[in-house]
């Protein structure tokens, strides 16, 4: 399997005739030699089912074994842009329950978790891009995660969650460090004190008393911290297609939703526009604006926790987390009752976004 297999990707990479494929000649010339070499029965329809029926949709390829679908696969041409295609595929492996799913031109394949927590952009845990990695690790990724042997067996579930689990706890490890160091800096302990301590009598001679290397510490504290790495995502998030009339209202797919972490910087960007401080129902007002066409969906109005709708519910939470987890916005304590207001690194934090933020902001008006 895994010579021929290796020889199969080593023409492709040398084909120039692959950019002007169409969609057809992708699925005949690349999609089914691939998946025969991977063990499947290319000529069994209950195998490998063309065209099957989800929701009177259709997924062009699902993978089957006991009349099960294992595996979805959507194909397009080599010159499409596959970001404007992963929505619906995703979509439907979700709702049937399918653990796995791939969206593919021929040359690049996307891999996905599709039952997974997290947005669509997590769950994409692996790309293979035939024109540009090894062919021999393009092989081993493909038998990992496409054979039928690997399929039957559950390996090839195991190996996608090991690659999937690998990227999110490297995810979530850069994502704490900066918070883990701005909490040494802001709450210091004895042992850090101590050290300095031991630093400045060995450079100086003389040992400073804790209340004064707290001192520093505090007085220092805004340019010690590091600034958040929060991803920023567009305010416009295209839909699928729209919704039919007979169709809940309340249904959402998951790549609208906006998370909390998501809305923190348009929350910096407002309160910075409005000269550091405003108003809760202010900052409100103005985030509705800008994910209009995501809180228009009667999901975000349902009532939540203490009867509060959810786009509000998630703007207040998005909100503590900047106070808590960044130090972007004060605290009521020091900003008043109802007032939102930026702490100078919420300041320094909207320099740092702000051409990037203000750009989708202007492509979303």
């Amino acid at each position: 399997m895994k010579e021929k297999l290796s020889e199969f990707i080593k023409k492709l990479k040398s084909n120039p005739r692959i950019s002007t494929f169409d969609e057809a000649s992708t699925k005949q010339a690349i999609i089914l030699p691939i998946l025969q070499f991977l063990g499947w029965n290319t000529l069994d329809i209950e195998e490998v089912t063309p065209e099957y029926t989800v929701e009177n949709k259709k997924v062009d390829y699902s993978l089957r074994l006991n009349n099960t679908n294992e595996f979805f696969i959507e194909v397009k041409k080599p010159s499409e842009d596959l970001e404007n295609h992963q929505d619906q595929l995703l979509d439907y492996s979700f709702r049937q329950g399918v653990e796995l799913a791939c969206l593919t031109n021929g040359m690049t394949w996307w891999f996905y978790l599709p039952t997974q927590k997290g947005t669509w952009r997590d769950r994409k845990f692996y790309t293979i891009d035939i024109s540009q990695q090894d062919a021999d690790d393009i092989v081993d990724k493909f038998i990992d995660l496409l054979s039928k042997d690997n399929l039957r067996n559950g390996s090839a579930l195991k190996n996608a969650l090991s690659i999937y689990k690998g990227k999110q706890k490297s995810k979530i490890i850069s994502q704490t460090i900066p918070e883990a160091w701005n909490k040494i800096i802001t709450t210091p302990d004895s042992l850090l004190i101590e050290l300095l301590i031991e630093t400045v009598e060995r450079l100086c001679g003389y040992k400073p008393e804790a209340d004064k290397i707290k001192e520093f510490l505090q007085n220092n504290r805004d340019q010690f911290t590091v600034l958040p790495n929060i991803e920023i995502v567009k305010s416009d998030v295209k839909t699928t297609k729209p919704k039919k009339e007979s169709e809940p209202s309340y249904q959402i797919s998951q790549n609208e939703k906006i998370s909390q972490d998501d809305l923190i910087p348009y929350i910096i960007m407002v309160l910075y526009k409005f000269g550091g401080s405003a108003t809760k129902a202010q900052v409100e007002d103005e985030i509705y604006k800008l994910f209009e066409k995501q809180f228009n969906n009667k999901w975000y109005h349902e009532k939540v926790s203490h009867g509060v709708e959810r786009w509000r519910h998630n703007i207040a939470w998005a909100k503590e987390r900047a106070i808590q987890r960044h130090n972007l916005i004060k605290p009521a304590t020091e900003s008043g009752r109802g007032i939102w207001e930026l702490t100078n690194k919420g300041k320094e934090y909207y320099h740092k976004i702000k051409s990037e933020i203000e750009k989708i902001s202007k492509n979303s008006s």
